[in-house]
């Protein structure tokens, strides 16, 4: 972990992180009756960062405006990541440093700066403009229920909470009290679907709209398609498994399905709610865990493991199965390299991910074990949903939280790029064949 990509992605989250914490233990970012903890605050400004979601307390009620806004910029910073932050510092100043430039390189596969360059200055405004259009949207749909003042700060706050797939919201209660408005409701799902296809797949649609790509590239593709499934994967799944809550509430069928797309969409990346989530049966519950695992696709500002590596062990499996010596998604052969780091990612993660539930459930043994578990993948995955123990947990509990939103935002981006400053060790030593059974 000596390259300096890595300690510079890790330093900058980390100083983000501890400023965020200052900043909203200033006495004005908290409400006069409001208790003050530095663990608190450092809980709240780590989910922010890391585009989380998950708080120890009701923002809306603990802070101030001041602490708010704040938290919406941690949230836009973060979910921006260190790189568009680093390219748009760039823009302004004129210039990128050499170690930023290496770190683009790196993670996009991009072979020259000028290309580059082009490509991130496209993904800022697009970002920014998408963000301002569900802004007004947004505030659009929040005027049935609040002043204009209010509503262009919902509006705004929401915006960019969606887009960077945080779940942050003022209100205590998440979005169930718009639960019967559909402008809300889609407008959040959407901005929440675009911030989890990543910045360069957004470009490249642009791009296609504009006449200036004759089609999009297989990467985009491949994002797209799965994006796709797993909506209407996560959609039938939850309205199964919702079903008898569903007959329960005697709500029309409009109702329903909005709610349930919104739902379906939401609990892979977002955190954001409609319906309340104590609600939730044990079996949907362990559906949006696995949902909450797999995450968004790659430079995007969803968490997880990333479709792409999904796609990848799916692709190796298959040909493992079929005994095919090549690896074929789409009738195109996938790297050998590529696999092998897709599933260094995935099985890592996966012991990242166990080894944090374990502590969750050895540190905080009195509350229920899969509401424990789902606490914890949501803080790993960086997804923000809870079954409403976030509250009740001990210090420890939310110091191992915090770690684990810390370790889950930054786990693939690192280990990615470690693998990529590794050199290949050449091996002049023959060992004999070792035999061991499996199954």
């Amino acid at each position: 972990m000596n390259g300096s990509p890595v300690k510079t992605i890790i330093l900058f989250f980390i100083a983000l992180i501890i400023l965020g914490t200052a900043l909203l233990c200033l006495p004005i970012a908290r409400q006069d009756n409001a208790a003050f903890s530095v663990l608190t605050c450092l809980f709240t400004a780590t989910s922010a960062v890391c585009v989380t979601g998950l708080s120890v307390v009701s923002i809306g009620t603990y802070f101030t405006q001041f602490g708010q806004i704040i938290i919406l910029l941690l949230l836009q910073i973060g979910g921006l990541g260190y790189m568009l932050v680093s390219t748009s510092l760039g823009l302004l100043l004129g210039k990128m440093a050499l170690k930023d430039r290496k770190i683009m390189q790196e993670l996009f596969d991009i072979s020259s700066f000028s290309e580059l360059f082009k490509l991130l200055k496209k993904a800022v405004f697009v970002v920014l403009s998408i963000e301002l259009l569900g802004a007004i949207i947004l505030t659009i749909g929040f005027l049935k229920d609040f002043s204009l003042g209010k509503a262009i700060y919902c509006g705004i706050f929401h915006a960019v909470s969606a887009f960077c797939n945080a779940g942050f919201s003022p209100f205590g209660n998440s979005l169930e009290s718009f639960s019967n408005n559909p402008t809300i409701l889609y407008t959040v799902v959407a901005l929440v679907v675009l911030g989890g296809l990543g910045f360069f797949v957004l470009v490249d649609i642009i791009d296609k709209i504009r006449g200036k790509n004759i089609k999009l590239t297989f990467h985009s593709k491949v994002i797209i398609w799965m994006t796709t499934g797993l909506i209407v994967l996560g959609f039938i799944v939850f309205c199964i498994g919702q079903a008898c809550s569903f007959i329960n509430l005697d709500s029309s069928w409009g109702w329903i399905v909005n709610n349930s797309i919104f739902q379906a969409i939401s609990s892979r990346t977002a955190g954001f709610n409609s319906l309340p989530m104590e609600t939730m049966t044990t079996f949907t519950a362990f559906f949006l865990i696995m949902l909450m695992f797999i995450g968004g696709g790659p430079g995007s500002t969803a968490g997880g493991i990333k479709i792409t590596t999904l796609t990848l062990v799916f692709v190796f499996i298959r040909s493992v199965i079929k005994g095919q010596d090549d690896y074929i998604f789409a009738k195109k052969s996938m790297d050998y390299d590529l696999v092998r780091k897709a599933l260094l990612v995935f099985i890592l993660m996966i012991v990242l991910v166990a080894m944090f539930i374990t502590l969750m459930l050895f540190v905080e043994p009195q509350l229920d074990t899969l509401k424990v578990i789902f606490e914890a993948v949501s803080g790993f995955c960086t997804v923000g949903l809870s079954l409403g123990i976030t509250s009740q947990l001990s210090v420890t509990g939310q110091i191992l939280l915090i770690l684990a939103m810390f370790v889950g935002r930054i786990g693939a981006i690192t280990i990615l790029i470690y693998l990529m400053n590794r050199k290949p060790v050449a091996n002049n030593i023959k060992y004999p064949d070792g035999r061991i059974l499996i199954g």
